[in-house]
């Protein structure tokens, strides 16, 4: 929460990588500095670091992802991580099941850390965020390699005819340029109630899980597990359907979930877990949506900024998820009452934006305040021709 602050104005104003191969030496630094904390105030300290460097790792990866590919495969690259949280939430079960001194366990997870080194290497610079920032030579680079890959040529004109198209353009976007046009505006107010709505109901559904009874361990695993059904059809809505119908589908169906426990008695254990689980895999199918719906709503000079403006508040949503389930103290009906209405309403609110499936990602504000109004234009649609597979 605290790294969304300024994450987005770090990733938009000196680029993706840089945020990256940042996040990657203080994930892995603070990793190992948690296994030798010498106190729990310590141990505190090291936790919140390392969550801020996890969190620019993970979200520079996943724009880097996005913005290298066209229309075609941003569905499968906006996904993927995805799939690899599922890995390592499962993961995590088997390894703290057999490692049980915290210390140890500590660094055998950050351990594979070490990997992300190879970032440095063979990872790009997101190739629109420097036509973005004017640097058309170092694009073309890349853009080069890349259809170089994709057995295709780049006309000889398109470094000459972005520059010229950049030098007219606001290279300079900051959190109040968000707010300042209608259209991107209303796109900003849906955002964050879609992250605030998947952010709340899959952490009070993760954390009901220590209440099912049983292993603890076996308790956390399935409730990862779910999850990778819900990735799958995330990636299938979003490869053949698109964006928003999906997202209202999925967050609606979770809601009709939740709420339908109240309907199951108390004594029918396995009907209640089995509705828990099945808004569990449509909340994770909802969360996969909207990440890759976020950073296609958002142009390449905001879009980290408009990024995790959602992410701030979809965090923020999150920390009230315990205190939520505290509220099945006063009434057991609450808990699943909130959750699941809410679900529903954030359903409904994607009547507000538009349709992103096989559009070209807009890449100044004014693309992204036109977009949805009517057809977008911008001949830097040129880049994902360049990149198409």
């Amino acid at each position: 929460m605290l790294c969304s602050l300024i994450y987005g104005q770090l990733a938009d104003r000196f680029g993706r990588k840089p945020c990256l191969i940042g996040g990657v030496f203080v994930s892995i630094i603070f990793g190992f500095a948690m296994a030798f904390s010498p106190n729990y105030i310590a141990f505190l300290a090291f936790r919140i670091v390392y969550a801020m460097g996890g969190f620019a790792l993970y979200q520079s990866a996943f724009l880097i992802s996005i913005e290298l590919v066209g229309p075609k495969w941003r569905s499968f690259n906006g996904t993927l991580l995805c799939f690899y949280w599922v890995f390592g939430y499962v993961s995590c079960a088997g390894v703290a099941y057999l490692i049980r001194d915290w210390s140890t366990l500590q660094w055998v997870c950050a351990l594979p850390q070490i990997l992300c080194f190879t970032y440095i290497y063979f990872i790009p610079e997101s190739p629109r965020w420097l036509i973005s920032k004017g640097r058309i030579d170092e694009a073309m680079v890349t853009i080069e390699k890349i259809a170089k890959s994709n057995k295709k040529s780049v006309p000889d004109n398109v470094a000459e005819e972005l520059g010229h198209e950049q030098a007219d353009e606001d290279t300079k976007a900051n959190f109040w340029h968000l707010f300042r046009y209608p259209n991107l505006r209303k796109k900003t107010f849906v955002v964050i109630s879609h992250w605030a709505t998947v952010t709340l109901v899959y952490y009070g559904l993760s954390l009901n899980a220590i209440t099912l009874g049983g292993n603890d361990y076996v308790n956390f695993a399935i409730n990862g597990a779910v999850e990778l059904p819900g990735c799958i059809l995330g990636l299938l809505a979003l490869q053949y359907i698109g964006r928003r119908w999906p997202l209202a589908v999925s967050l609606c169906l979770c809601g009709i979930c939740i709420l339908g426990i109240l309907a199951v008695p108390a004594d029918v254990v396995w009907a209640r877990i089995l509705l828990a689980m099945s808004g569990k895999m449509l909340v994770s199918c909802a969360f996969a949506i909207v990440y890759v719906y976020t950073g296609e709503l958002f142009p390449t000079v905001a879009r980290a900024i408009g990024f995790n403006t959602g992410n701030f508040f979809g965090r923020f949503a999150g920390l009230a998820a315990p205190f939520l389930l505290d509220l099945g103290d006063i009434s057991e009906l609450l808990p699943p009452i909130i959750m699941g209405s809410v679900s529903i309403l954030g359903g409904l609110t994607v009547i507000f934006v538009p349709e992103t499936h096989k559009q070209n990602l807009p890449e100044t504000i004014q693309d992204a305040e036109n977009f949805g109004k009517r057809k977008m234009h911008s001949e830097k649609g040129r880049v994902d021709e360049m990149v198409k597979l």
